[in-house]
Formats: C-alpha cells, structure tokens, sequence
C-alpha cells in the first residue's frame, strides 16, 4: 500500500473518530437496557482516543507529522494580536470574569438558574462561549500569562510605575 494511500486511510479512521462522539445522542434515543447504552456511549465518546492509534500506524510517522504540522500552521493563523489597549483590554476582563462568577455563584445557588433544563444548557453555553471569546478579546498577550501560568520558572515582570517604583518580579 503506497504513502498516499495509507495517508487517506489515516484521515478517514481520524475523522470517524472525531465523529462518533455524537452517535451518543442515537443511542440515548435507543430502548436498549441502560448498561448496554452506557458501554456503547462510552466507546463512542472515546471514539477519537481509540481511533488515533490505529490511524497513526496506519498512516506511519512521516503522514502524521504531516497533518500536524499543517494544523499547528492554522492555528498559528488564529493567534490573536498582541498588544490591545486598554479599554479592550478592561472589556476583555470583564467578559472573562463575569461568567466564570455566575458559574461559580449559580453552583452554590441553584435557583438563580432557568427552571427548564434546555435553558439552563443554553445558558452555561453561553457563558462558556463568552469566556472562550474573552481569551481572543484580551489578545497574544494575555496567552502569554496564562501560558506562563503552566511553566514553573516562568516570572511575573511589572512595568515600573509612574511614581519611580523600580521593576518588580515575583515568582
């Protein structure tokens, strides 16, 4: 079997694996006894995770380097820009911020959620969507701080304020 075609084997296996995830819902539907849709569900869910390795031997090292290194390209493409200013930068808080203390108040106050169940989903959505769009309204720069969150001998450098402090760091 030549590269090309075991590369295209390779992208099927991913994207079947990228798509049983949402046979979930099918087999919610079904009147199958609940320990069997609970095993289905959950080999579909993982569908993905038990795909990739088949895929990755199917496809060999060179194709799959391949494929990642065109998707780290388009996501580098995504990146947002780097400095903002400051007006963008308080409405980016704000839109990090707020929904996060909903969320975190609403899980010790559960009557201040929708009754509805459907409305209550579209309403943590919503607030998950608004934090996802605060991380690109608050810019590169702001990735680099929650990058350096991660990496143990990152530094925190404050600029020196106007009163003459000089620059300060903390671990």
């Amino acid at each position: 079997m030549n590269a090309e075609t075991r590369l295209k084997l390779g992208v099927a296996l991913l994207v079947i694996g990228m798509i049983t995830p949402f046979g979930t819902f099918l087999v919610a539907g079904t009147n199958w006894p609940a320990a069997v849709k609970t095993v289905v569900s959950g080999i579909l869910a993982l569908g993905f995770e038990i795909l990739v390795f088949p895929a990755i031997a199917l496809m060999g090292k060179e194709n799959f380097d391949r494929i990642v290194a065109r998707v780290k390209g388009l996501l580098k493409t995504l990146k947002p820009a780097g400095n903002v200013s400051r007006s963008r930068y308080t409405i980016g808080l704000v839109l990090l911020v707020v929904p996060i203390l909903l969320s975190w108040i609403t899980s010790y106050i559960p009557s201040w959620l929708p009754a509805g169940n459907a409305a209550r989903l579209w309403m943590n959505l919503g607030l998950d969507l608004t934090v996802a769009a605060s991380l690109f309204v608050l810019g590169g720069d702001f990735w680099d701080k929650l990058r350096a969150l991660y990496r143990y001998d990152a530094k925190a450098v404050f600029p020196a304020s106007a009163s003459g402090d000089v620059t300060r760091s903390s671990a």
